[in-house]
């Protein structure tokens, strides 16, 4: 398993779906497994916490990007 934390803005290459995480942008330098994703923090005093994601071939379109995200899905339980 790996960790991500966001990447800068060029850098960013897939989206999570679904999860803590929903909508952040970050980036994937690998096709398959789960990685551990960063939940953002809402204040210094929230503990720092981590989701995981699974890199899947779906791929998301959005206006104004010419390459799709690659679509992370919430790999832990509900």
């Amino acid at each position: 398993m790996n960790e991500l934390s966001p990447a800068g803005h060029h850098d960013r290459n897939a989206i999570c779906l679904g999860g803590p995480c929903h909508g952040l942008l970050t980036h994937v330098d690998q096709d398959i497994g789960i990685l551990t994703v960063p939940v953002p923090r809402h204040s210094p005093d929230q503990p720092e916490m981590h989701a995981r994601y699974r890199i899947t071939r779906e791929r998301v379109r959005y206006c104004g990007q010419a390459e799709p995200y690659v679509a992370l899905h919430w790999a832990d339980p509900p």
